[in-house]
């Protein structure tokens, strides 16, 4: 069965999503180099999470085609680097981007406002 193209590139996010899942929530694996390593392979940075303006982040998102539901992963995996480096930055970051995907997905969800009202 042929795949698209979309859903190769939603294949390889799910993927490299999942790997950073596992860096960031066992204590005992836990490697900011490999962190940041393999955040680079969905194409941001360390600085494109960290530093670059909110709105430029957000539009990356969406030029590197990540659905809503890995923009929500993206966001739960820096509340985890949060947990594990604590840092208002990771978390503000965090908060807002899910209040993006609350904002821009046009189906509201209250898993999303509850993740929001723990920050």
């Amino acid at each position: 069965m042929l795949t698209s193209k979309k859903d190769e590139i939603q294949q390889r996010l799910n993927s490299i999503l999942q790997k950073l899942s596992g860096i960031t929530f066992v204590p005992e694996n836990w490697k900011e180099d490999v962190f940041w390593t393999t955040i680079e392979e969905t194409g941001l940075s360390k600085n494109d999470v960290l530093d670059k303006d909110e709105h430029l982040f957000f539009q990356q998102l969406i030029d590197l085609q990540f659905p809503w539901e890995q923009m929500e992963k993206l966001a739960d995996i820096l509340v985890g680097l949060d947990s594990k480096q604590p840092n208002q930055l990771i978390k503000e970051r965090a908060k807002h981007l899910y209040q993006f995907i609350q904002n821009e997905s046009k189906m509201f969800s209250f898993e999303i406002m509850n993740k929001i009202g723990k920050l």
